[in-house]
């Protein structure tokens, strides 16, 4: 860990390039931390210090919106920001990403 960066993302998607395209964007002055699963993404947060999450919504065996719902449902991970990052555009993922308790929604 680089003593020079004091926050930490973790990156949630299935698709391998989108995770490599926002390490690219992070790494310089962020750590970062990645996976391509949302039940990775749960043991993550019980191990490391997680300022941030950027989180897809479209993933196999456990999607987003199901991270999200069990992230905020757990007293030590329930204040960690969500960003969902996904191509889905219609409203109604809209509205339950920040019903679930997201901070923002980047298609």
């Amino acid at each position: 860990m680089n003593i020079n960066k004091q926050h930490a993302i973790l990156v949630v998607d299935d698709t391998d390039t989108n995770v490599e395209t926002l390490l690219e964007l992070l790494e310089d002055k962020y750590d970062t931390l990645a996976t391509l699963s949302g039940e990775d993404a749960l043991d993550i947060v019980q191990e490391e210090q997680v300022d941030l999450i950027l989180l897809d919504i479209m993933m196999p065996n456990m999607d987003g919106f199901e991270v999200c719902r069990r992230l905020k449902n757990n007293q030590n991970t329930k204040d960690i920001p969500v960003i969902f990052i996904t191509a889905k555009t219609d409203d109604t993922s809209i509205e339950e990403a920040y019903e679930l308790g997201g901070v923002d929604y980047i298609t």
